[in-house]
């Protein structure tokens, strides 16, 4: 079945790239090369957009051969599969560009970092608290990124987004915001911009707030992780819950609780995605068992 399955993957890799010669694309790609909690299996397909044209054209194509997809940005945020896997991966790092004018337009690909360069350039305050975040704009607005008690959607002018062959324009009324949520991810669609409400302020200004997120976040724990794994429950940590339930350190394979912030799980070397899963179906249990919390997690699986 696995040889049968490698098969079919290469014969699909084949014809993807002859169905879009010109497009940089992956065969049977390494997920682990692709997150950033670095394990999982190889996927039929990686294909990188480098513009709108070239995105709905995968994602119809996908839709039409009734292939399953994901869009990824950094791929910081979500659990890849073990094993041989025939969804296609497609990753925006490529769709950069965009507008700085009075509400700046960002394409989904852009990096934080680089959008809070421009922040900084054109002395656009609001957004610092997501310095640090490693996510692209897109994955930030599907997930409606936040730290230190802020939230993506307290800056969202406008979503545009691909969906059912059309291009929408969403406000942020109509985006269905809510703690780590998004009507994305409940109805698909692909992000293809933002468009910012900002305030106007002086370069100065943004390099000063954005060095401080940047400070507070200097404590997170370093390595391979998908980031925080779970929701912050109403009025308590998940990190904290899963301390006190004695987790920390807690080892499955090459899976690890962190020992810095409990709701982190590091690949500590050679971590399946199965040891992750087990970790956290074993955190969930154990959290219930002692508080009779349900922690859900935040992250994606693929």
């Amino acid at each position: 079945m696995i040889q049968y399955r490698r098969v079919y993957l290469e014969e699909f890799a084949l014809f993807f790239k002859n169905k879009f010669p010109d497009m940089q694309t992956e065969s049977l790609f390494e997920a682990a090369k692709g997150c950033t909690v670095g394990c999982g299996g190889r996927y039929s397909v990686a294909v990188f957009p480098r513009s709108f044209t070239e995105l709905i054209e995968v994602v119809d194509f996908c839709i039409a051969e009734g292939k399953r997809y994901f869009v990824l940005g950094n791929g910081s945020n979500v659990l890849p599969s073990d094993g041989e896997n025939e969804a296609v991966l497609i990753f925006t790092k490529k769709l950069v560009g965009g507008s700085f004018g009075q509400n700046p337009l960002v394409y989904a690909g852009v990096q934080i970092s680089t959008f809070l360069n421009d922040c900084e350039k054109h002395g656009k305050s609001g957004a610092e608290f997501l310095a640090g975040i490693p996510s692209t704009v897109g994955g930030a607005a599907f997930m409606n990124a936040g730290a230190h008690g802020k939230r993506f959607d307290e800056i969202v002018k406008n979503v545009i987004v691909y969906k059912d062959g059309e291009l929408h324009s969403y406000p942020k009324e109509e985006c269905g915001y809510s703690y780590k949520h998004s009507r994305f991810m409940d109805e698909g669609g692909v992000i293809f911009a933002v468009i910012f409400n900002l305030e106007e302020t002086d370069s100065a200004t943004v390099r000063r707030r954005r060095k401080e997120h940047i400070e507070a976040r200097a404590w997170l724990p370093k390595g391979k992780s998908m980031g925080c794994v779970f929701k912050n429950p109403d009025g308590v940590s998940a990190g904290q819950l899963i301390e006190g339930a004695g987790l920390k350190g807690l080892r499955i394979g090459g899976a690890v609780v962190s020992d810095v912030h409990a709701n982190f799980i590091l690949n500590d070397g050679g971590a399946t995605s199965k040891d992750i899963k087990t970790l956290i179906g074993i955190i969930k249990n154990s959290v219930y068992a002692q508080y009779k919390i349900r922690l859900e997690e935040e992250i994606r699986y693929l």
